[in-house]
């Protein structure tokens, strides 16, 4: 799972423009949205829907029949069962445009509703990773050198394996043709790879001379529109799924001589330890 507002703020050099020009992708803007969202937009067109076909019901006299006059509530109640395809026989269509109506609406709801069940289930169905990320960079000098350090911590209470983490540097430079490019340049992890990651661990960048940040404030990265992006693969323990986690760092993200709070307690009767994940972004001062 991805913070993709923030990476689309820091990517964003003209794709969204090219990719709306060219009709976008329905599908994938779908699978997208919050949840709350894909509810809202499903009940939204329903009820407009049925609001549309029970207005024309309602308005052309003789059009459906029933025990009495079809109020417009009838009328709306007739469109939800038809576009249902419930049919509980109270009112019926009597005329040539009536069973016209009830085809158009019946070809619209069968297509409507197999089509949010299909992008519901898919919505379901889409492995997440509960993986999260520290909202804040810090750098300290607790190892001796100037060390840049994130967490990040697995939500679940299983594993994941085959871990892949890097964190590289965006930022745009100007090649010899006098052109903007979008260079990524990678930060050497003092460890990348985890066979297992279970709850969280810290992620660390020996700021060496060699390091693309070498020498550089929050100042500096910011004038220079410069962005850090951590990525972290692996595959779910249970599942076998692959999982992706995407998170960006703007230059105010960075936090100097602050470091971690340990969120590892020991039991002083039994000895066991304890793991607070919900105080994964608490830091203290490293002096």
């Amino acid at each position: 799972m991805a913070n993709n507002k923030r990476i689309a703020d820091v990517l964003h050099t003209g794709i969204k423009e090219v990719f709306h020009q060219n009709n976008g992708d329905f599908y994938h803007e779908t699978l997208k949205v919050s949840h709350q969202r894909f509810l809202g937009i499903y009940v939204s067109v329903f009820l407009s829907l049925n609001a549309f076909f029970g207005l024309l019901y309602f308005i052309f006299p003789g059009t459906i029949t029933g025990p009495r006059d079809p109020s417009y509530l009838d009328c709306f109640s007739f469109s939800v069962q038809t576009m249902g395809t419930v049919g509980y026989g109270t009112f019926y269509p009597t005329s040539i445009f009536a069973h016209l109506l009830v085809t158009l609406e019946v070809m619209i709801g069968l297509v409507g509703i197999g089509t949010f069940a299909a992008l519901a289930f898919a919505r379901i169905s889409l492995p997440s990773s509960k993986l999260t990320v520290s909202d804040k960079l810090l750098i300290n000098e607790d190892d001796g050198e100037p060390t840049l350090i994130f967490r990040v911590a697995h939500l679940r209470q299983n594993f994941l394996v085959d871990v892949h983490i890097s964190l590289q540097l965006l930022s745009p430079v100007k090649n010899s043709n006098g052109q903007i490019e979008m260079v990524m340049e990678p930060l050497d992890l003092e460890t990348d790879f985890y066979h297992v990651l279970t709850s969280a661990w810290l992620i660390k960048h020996h700021i060496t001379i060699s390091s693309p940040i070498y020498g550089k404030g929050s100042t500096d990265l910011k004038r220079q529109h410069c962005s850090l992006i951590a990525t972290i693969t692996g595959q779910d323990g249970t599942t076998s799924e692959s999982v992706n986690h995407v998170h960006t760092y703007a230059p105010e993200d960075i936090i100097w001589n602050q470091r971690f709070k340990c969120i590892i307690q020991e039991d002083p009767i039994t000895g066991e330890h304890t793991i607070d994940l919900t105080q994964i972004n608490e830091t203290q001062s490293s002096h």
